[in-house]
């Protein structure tokens, strides 16, 4: 997602684009329910297994994105200051519902 941002953050992200904006952030509910299930089906893991590895998946990009927010001018130079936010809020939506199915399961 990092990448995406990168190229396209600064349409995507735009304040002024409020339509695209909230498009984006409701691609996120598709885009990681897509990404997590399928590994809980491949790992074939039980409800508990799931539940620690909705974490596992979440936690490392939790903690490396805490250094895409704090250096997002460097990173991502084209996208306006007011935009972190966006960014911020779209990335804890994202992880909000990687562990969300650690707790919900369904069927395959």
């Amino acid at each position: 997602m990092a990448i995406l941002i990168r190229l396209a953050g600064h349409i995507l992200l735009s304040p002024t684009n409020t339509l695209l904006l909230t498009a984006f952030f409701l691609s996120v509910i598709p885009l990681m329910l897509s990404v997590t299930y399928p590994v809980y089906w491949w790992l074939e893991l039980s409800s508990d297994a799931q539940r620690g590895a909705a974490a596992l998946m979440a936690l490392p990009g939790m903690f490396l994105d805490v250094l895409l927010i704090l250096f997002a001018g460097t990173v991502f130079p084209a996208m306006a200051t007011e935009a972190v936010v966006h960014f911020g809020a779209i990335l804890l939506f994202g992880y909000a519902i990687v562990l969300l199915t650690g707790f919900v399961q369904l069927r395959r």
